[in-house]
């Protein structure tokens, strides 16, 4: 489970943004500036491929709805993790135990 103390966020334009209808990424990086992985915004819609782990990164991928939220939490929220599920060949993005009522 990686720690992301990091982020950058990039849109593509264009008719089909990267080509493969990414039309914005989400980059996460540790607290040495080392790219952890991203996230992949689609098209709404778009047939979303799988998450991956390569030998240094995990991506993951979601529809364009989401990039609200995952900013709004990696703006707000602390500890976030990013963390590859070898089980289920699945990633995952989130905060650590939050009190409850915390009011933030």
């Amino acid at each position: 489970m990686a720690n992301v103390k990091n982020y950058a966020v990039r849109f593509h334009g264009g008719p089909k943004g990267t080509g493969t209808d990414i039309r914005a990424q989400v980059h996460l990086f540790d607290d040495r500036n080392r790219m952890l992985g991203w996230v992949d915004f689609y098209t709404n819609g778009y047939d979303l491929p799988e998450d991956r782990q390569t030998a240094e990164h995990i991506i993951l991928s979601m529809h364009s709805e989401f990039l609200v939220s995952v900013v709004d939490m990696l703006r707000n929220e602390e500890p976030v993790f990013l963390y590859w599920q070898p089980k289920i060949q699945n990633a995952y993005l989130g905060t650590g135990q939050e009190p409850v009522g915390e009011g933030e």
